[in-house]
């Protein structure tokens, strides 16, 4: 840009104030104009100059000077444009743009910020304070962070729950800044905030979902849990944990079931997982044999679907497990009650042919004892009739078996009849072997045959002793015993009613888990040869059933067994209707 004229010197505007102020009667002056330059460009002037008067006071002359001002007249309309650009821009924002000053005071508040407080104009807003808009203990929240601010800690997208004069509740996400001079010093603060309640509203339902969900997985007695890709595990239920003898869901997390089972089972989930991951189908209600870390064997019931993201891809799979190892114990026993009742029935028909086979040979031997003189003819007969007694008491016991064994009911003391077992067990058992006794003093009456159900524990001690052939410790117990719902729904043969429980425990080798359900079976035997008929266990079986009563196993090989005979305990109208021996 060209030099603009002196006001003395050529140009349009050259000597505009000389005689005009000089007449005016001014002595000084100053004005901003546009100027003609020399290059026939135009400048921004500031024109300034005063009157010289003389000794008498007369204006003789006049001193000036103009500035060419066109770069600062530049910079000051970009810089309002730029202010008006960013006013425009703050306006327009959603967000809540606002300033403070150093008494925590609105010096600016955009359009946002100004709707948020209940307000109209920007005027209804400089110059007060958040305790002017917020009740007390909100602004005294939002007072305390500024104070934070104002001594040079920014805070930067911190979420605030703001409750507004109307009781609506608003959450932003806030910014605060110092705001500083041109020297660094702190003058104030700037604050942003946007509005994030439906946002935030949706996390806390998503999260209450969330949670409820959670809650009911955890709190579901089936095992729960969800695989990645790659078959890891991303989630276990409770119950998914302790199926796995985990104490912990962290234990289970980023794991593969090679990791958690042994892997002929872990290679027989993992082809199900990669069926449904790659096929989208899913496997429902299978039943798989898990063994834990400890080697207990359980049954599961499972179910395997795809879980999908939003836009339909396999990103994993959930299953559901059911324990199920109750019901198939359910199943096996009542398997076995049938195969039982089969065998009952058999073996009744073999007996009553039997026991007919027999009669006639004793009453055939007591004839010819009469006609045989001979001593070694006799003796044959001796050892006849004596196999044919053998085998005539074995008829009467699988006759006792198949059809239930009567008998003449009356009170029976526990006490009394444990005592006469531990008697004959002392005097004839091995002095190897230990026993003892633990008796309820309140242990109830039961009703039923004495000699019977001497013969019940009298068979269970039998075989406790025999396997014990080194010697151990042989404990009857009695007690008193209520089944609940739940002991009934493990056993159907129970009924939830006032039980008298004898316990037959020994210290001995165990039972195999494969025969522990044919013990009871008649002619099942794992003794030897002319050892053992086969028929203690379901002579005493079927003694029990006929009291109205059931028996169960408990036993671990290498630490002994325990069989439990459940009797039905006399109620008060019970004893009231029967004579107590030794009553009046």
């Amino acid at each position: 840009m060209g030099q603009p004229h002196s006001p003395g010197r050529s140009g349009p505007r050259g000597g505009k104030h000389s005689s005009g102020e000089i007449r005016s009667g001014k002595e000084f002056w100053r004005e901003e104009y546009r100027f003609l330059c020399q290059n026939g460009l135009y400048a921004d002037v500031l024109d300034r100059g005063y009157v010289v008067h003389d000794a008498k006071g007369k204006p003789v002359r006049m001193v000036g000077a103009l500035s060419d001002i066109s770069k600062q007249r530049e910079m000051e309309t970009r810089l309002l444009e730029e202010r008006n650009l960013l006013r425009a821009l703050i306006d327009n924002l959603p967000d809540y743009i606002y300033v403070k000053d150093m008494a925590v005071r609105k010096t600016l508040s955009n359009a946002a910020d100004i709707h948020a407080l209940g307000c109209k104009s920007e005027a209804e807003v400089l110059g007060r304070t958040d305790f002017d808009f917020f009740p007390r203990e909100v602004a005294e929240k939002l007072f305390a962070d500024d104070l934070e601010v104002l001594k040079g800690q920014s805070h930067v997208n911190r979420e605030e729950k703001v409750i507004n004069a109307d009781g609506e509740v608003i959450w932003t996400l806030t910014t605060k800044v110092p705001r500083r001079d041109a020297a660094g010093n702190i003058i104030g603060l700037v604050g942003g905030g946007r509005d994030i309640t439906r946002q935030k509203e949706a996390e806390l339902r998503l999260t209450a979902e969330r949670n409820l969900l959670r809650t009911v997985i955890d709190n579901l007695p089936d095992c729960i849990y969800a695989k990645d890709r790659d078959a890891r595990k991303v989630l276990a239920n409770p119950g998914d944990v302790k199926n796995m003898g985990l104490t912990t869901e962290a234990e289970v997390l980023g794991k593969t079931d090679f990791e958690l089972f042994p892997s002929d089972i872990a290679a027989a989930f993992f082809t199900d997982d990669q069926a449904v991951l790659t096929t989208g189908q899913p496997v429902i209600n299978r039943e798989e044999k898990v063994i834990r870390p400890d080697g207990e064997a359980r049954w599961l019931l499972t179910t395997k679907v795809p879980w999908r993201d939003a836009h339909g891809t396999i990103i994993g799979l959930v299953g559901i497990g059911r324990d199920i190892t109750d019901k198939k114990h359910l199943e096996e026993q009542f398997l076995r009650a049938q195969r039982m009742e089969s065998i009952g029935r058999l073996a009744t028909g073999i007996a009553h042919d039997l026991n007919n086979i027999l009669a006639p040979i004793l009453i055939s031997i007591a004839l010819l004892r009469q006609k045989v003189q001979d001593d070694e003819g006799l003796g044959i007969l001796t050892r006849l009739e004596a196999s044919a007694k053998r085998g005539a008491d074995i008829v009467k016991q699988v006759l006792g078996f198949g059809r239930g064994l009567e008998g003449q009911r009356m009170p029976v003391n526990p006490q009394l009849l444990i005592r006469d077992v531990i008697r004959i067990t002392t005097e004839t058992f091995s002095k190897s072997i230990q026993v003892e006794t633990d008796v309820a003093p309140d242990a109830s009456l039961v009703s039923g045959d004495m000699t019977q159900l001497h013969q019940v524990l009298l068979n269970l001690c039998v075989n406790a002793r025999d396997a014990m052939p080194k010697g151990g410790k042989l404990k009857l117990r009695v007690r008193n015993f209520t089944a609940d719902a739940h002991f009934v729904s493990l056993n159907p043969e129970a009924k939830p009613v006032a039980y008298v429980l004898f316990e037959v425990t020994d210290n001995g080798h165990g039972i195999p888990p494969d025969i522990r359900d044919r013990i009871f079976e008649p002619f099942f035997t794992t003794k030897e040869l002319g050892k053992g008929t086969g028929l203690g266990l379901s002579t005493t079986l079927s003694i029990v059933k006929s009291h109205g009563g059931l028996i169960l196993v408990e036993s671990e090989l290498g630490k002994g067994s325990t069989l439990q005979v459940y009797l039905p305990a006399m109620s008060r109208g019970d004893l009231d209707k029967a004579k107590v021996p030794g009553s009046r």
